[in-house]
């Protein structure tokens, strides 16, 4: 009996081990994209803000909870898992750490997924505000937006007008903004020397689309990418100049320009700029200017849901 017994606790232990180097085997890590095996590797060491929305609208790093939502907020399948659902809705929070000091984003990318899920062109529409890095003492811009012009073309069509802005303290104290926009700049390279015949229209609004922007102080371009190509038509309008100082206190607010009903005091929601409605997943802020081949990168990992 005990010599029965010493081989079937020899024959479990080989099961044993036969089960735990099959499932090791099979989690093994999938071949890398661009360098990568997923996007939290990307420009890991400068995110300073991160949103993934599975089932969960705290920011990730900071386990910052929006303190506000207006409208309707929920959740709906993403690009890479879950993604925030807004329909005619808008959601802020306090101010988070990293992304709060005048000095925080001097330099700055900011990715995320969206889909518009065919708001353009329909009545009441015109502009939407997909993010914001909102000071308080704003009329209704912010630091850092990213917005689309969902007004400009019909609800059927492939076409999204992406449209970065930036507000930033000049030396002297004033204000000044600059924005680029997703389309072909048709003004002569000789009156336009930094942008004529330059950007793209970008024809990827039918579904899921990669919006980036990054800024650097040191060039003053202002770059616009969609899907991990640089679409924008006015990338260096030189209108500002240097590294980007906000106004703060500021707050990360999604699907809306600031105004009173989210906490912004004094503020107005324009009526040209309403309530967003569409899908926003994978949120990420980077305090550095992340080259081309790792905003492609974004992209191609986010495609194969990593």
């Amino acid at each position: 009996m005990k010599k029965t017994m010493n081989y079937l606790a020899g024959g479990a232990v080989a099961l044993a081990l036969f089960t735990f180097a099959g499932c090791s085997k099979s989690d093994d890590a999938l071949p890398a994209i661009d360098g990568y095996n997923n996007s939290n590797e990307v420009a890991s060491t400068n995110l300073v803000a991160h949103w993934t929305f599975d089932d969960t609208n705290n920011e990730r790093l900071s386990t910052t909870a929006p303190t506000k939502t207006v409208g309707t907020v929920g959740f709906t399948a993403g690009k890479i898992g879950k993604a925030l659902q807004l329909t005619k809705g808008g959601i802020v929070y306090p101010a988070i750490t990293k992304i709060n000091t005048v000095n925080a984003l001097n330099n700055f990318t900011v990715s995320l997924w969206v889909n518009i899920r065919g708001q353009k062109g329909v009545a009441g529409g015109g502009f939407t505000s997909l993010f914001g890095i909102i000071p308080t003492s704003t009329d209704f811009w912010g630091n850092i937006q990213a917005c689309v012009e969902t007004g400009r073309h019909l609800p059927g069509s492939d076409t999204l007008e992406f449209k970065n802005y930036l507000n930033t303290t000049m030396s002297d104290g004033s204000q000044r903004g600059e924005d680029n926009v997703a389309l072909f700049n048709t003004n002569t390279v000789a009156s336009d020397p930094n942008n004529g015949q330059t950007g793209a229209y970008f024809k990827g609004g039918k579904g899921w689309a990669l919006y980036t922007m990054t800024w650097e102080g040191s060039t003053g371009l202002f770059k616009l990418y969609a899907n991990g190509v640089d679409v924008g038509g006015y990338t260096k309008r030189g209108t500002t100049a240097g590294t980007l100082k906000m106004r703060v206190p500021a707050l990360a607010v999604f699907g809306s320009m600031a105004s009173s009903d989210l906490g912004f005091p004094g503020a107005t929601r324009p009526d040209w700029a309403p309530l967003a409605t569409a899908s926003i997943d994978d949120v990420r802020v980077y305090n550095t200017v992340l080259a081309q081949k790792d905003v492609t990168a974004l992209y191609n990992l986010g495609v194969a849901g990593r």
